[in-house]
């Protein structure tokens, strides 16, 4: 599978790592996942720093809406570490659409996606 999900209960942080050619139906099968491990709550770290083929932006679109419908549970922080071009916009338009729910932030660097996470680790009602 393209997209490598590891969730660490003991810090609360879900990492996902995406490599390779994905699609939508891949994204979409990782959040069903988290939904039904009921780990919205924890910090999550979302490597999309080297896809082949990244996502277009309908299919982020629906991701961020897939995401939104959290019924009313707590959210929490997502870092995205990418690297310049598409996958990049598309986190920044992912970050834009879901910004409201939790803090979502761009990072070119694991380093200070991390430290960042560490200091937003509070979730959201």
């Amino acid at each position: 599978m393209p997209i490598h999900v590891d969730v660490h209960h003991p810090s609360r942080l879900v990492v996902a790592v995406v490599r390779g050619a994905f699609t939508a139906d891949d994204v979409r099968e990782a959040v069903q996942q988290a939904l039904a491990s009921d780990v919205l709550h924890y910090a999550k770290l979302i490597d999309i720093a080297s896809p082949t083929f990244p996502m277009d932006k309908a299919g982020v679109e629906a991701i961020a809406n897939l995401v939104g419908r959290n019924d009313g549970k707590a959210l929490g922080p997502v870092a995205f570490v990418v690297s310049p071009g598409q996958a990049a916009d598309n986190a920044e338009t992912f970050a834009r659409l879901t910004g409201g729910l939790r803090p979502v932030k761009v990072f070119r660097s694991l380093h200070e996606a991390r430290k960042w996470l560490a200091e937003n680790s509070r979730p959201r009602a």
